[in-house]
């Protein structure tokens, strides 16, 4: 959760201040109520953002008591407790303005309680983004298809896929860590979902929902951001799904392994965009650079108009990516995109430090800088700093 400035938001975690709009006063102790009514009485009439981890029963009444206060206000909410304190909060009233929910389960849910029903159907007319941790969908009553954006965590198969076919307008889904224990047994049923314009999963398991995946508008896909090593029975789910999207697909964000799968940007044939990650720790492998040059493979994702590598340190711009780089600078066909722009993004160091990893030392600048005089864009740095000169 992303707090404002005081008075407007308040996030109680039990975590250190992470900015002097975080309070931080534990895991609902006694005497947090009182703290939330004073600083949200001091926030006016502005809307609110509410974020408690309640990790057992002894004070989810007070819980509801504050929520049940603050519905009305409440823009965002946030919520981590235990399977009984959920069943607490069921049915507490309407959220005329809620547009971002997240429940995480602290422990199991007992699923013979019967279904969470925070406020009825028609009572957050707002609410468009919803995340779930270890919740399943089907336990949750939910105005479905009214969502454009949704996280699911920790959730089998068939429960995502059902999530799916009733977030109807859904344009954003994103799905991580599978649980352990498939206890849903039944085989899942295949989703055209026509409306879901971006996808992002893990390459750790998630990919088994690949295969029932009909996305015929999807035009950004994530898959996972880094694995540790690429394994060849990835290609029976991921291949198959690439060929479906690989006439629509724009923006494809890619974890990159030693052994890096070039095969999979094979079919794409209109992506603009295409980000690799990886790690600081793995081997440099330069295996999809060489594939990447059009010299040697000029059909090779023809409209690539934006290349990011991400996570990597200034000594990767080697003379091979500068060549490739090079190689699809200038165009004289309509066949062939023009790369327009090259993003080297470092990770994210603690600045404030005297390590010498604290800055990445910045090599190449020459043939960089011939590159952006013949147009192309440079970013080399954070994301949100370019220290490209």
């Amino acid at each position: 959760m992303t707090c404002i400035d005081w008075g407007q938001s308040i996030c109680l975690f039990g975590l250190s201040c992470l900015a002097k709009t975080t309070i931080d006063i534990g895991h609902f102790p006694d005497g947090a109520e009182a703290v939330i009514e004073t600083w949200f009485n001091r926030a006016g009439t502005r809307p609110l953002s509410l974020g408690i981890i309640c990790p057992d029963t002894i004070h989810s009444d007070s819980l509801q008591s504050v929520i049940l206060r603050h519905a009305s206000r409440l823009q965002s909410l946030d919520v981590m407790a235990d399977s009984d304190s959920f069943w607490n909060l069921t049915a507490v009233q309407s959220f005329p303005i809620l547009s971002n929910l997240e429940l995480y389960s602290a422990g199991e849910f007992d699923y013979d309680e019967g279904h969470i029903q925070l406020f009825e159907i028609d009572g957050a007319p707002a609410l468009r983004r919803l995340s779930l941790e270890q919740v399943l969908p089907s336990m949750v009553a939910m105005p479905w298809a009214q969502l454009t954006t949704m996280t699911l965590v920790l959730i089998p198969p068939s429960e995502c896929l059902d999530a799916l076919r009733w977030a109807t307008s859904l344009r954003e889904f994103r799905r991580h860590s599978p649980p352990e224990d498939q206890f849903i047994s039944l085989q899942p049923s295949p989703v055209n979902h026509p409306s879901l314009i971006s996808l992002a999963i893990s390459t750790d398991g998630d990919e088994d929902i690949l295969s029932l995946l009909t996305l015929p508008c999807l035009q950004s896909l994530e898959l996972g951001g880094r694995f540790s090593k690429y394994e060849e029975y990835l290609d029976e789910d991921v291949v198959p799904f690439l060929s479906r999207i690989s006439g629509i697909l724009r923006t494809f964000k890619v974890g990159m392994s030693p052994t890096v799968p070039v095969q999979w940007l094979r079919p794409f044939t209109q992506l603009t965009t295409l980000e690799l990650v990886r790690s600081m720790g793995m081997p440099f492998q330069t295996g999809i650079i060489r594939a990447l040059d059009r010299r040697t493979s000029p059909d090779l994702l023809p409209k690539l108009q934006s290349f990011v590598f991400a996570d990597c340190g200034s000594n990767q711009v080697n003379d091979e990516l500068l060549d490739t780089l090079g190689s699809r600078c200038d165009v004289t066909d309509e066949a062939h995109a023009r790369l327009e722009s090259f993003s080297l993004i470092w990770p994210e160091f603690d600045y404030s430090s005297d390590a010498p990893t604290a800055r990445l030392p910045l090599v190449n600048v020459l043939p960089l800088r011939a590159l952006a005089g013949r147009g192309m864009r440079i970013h080399i740095g954070t994301r949100d700093q370019n220290s490209f000169y």
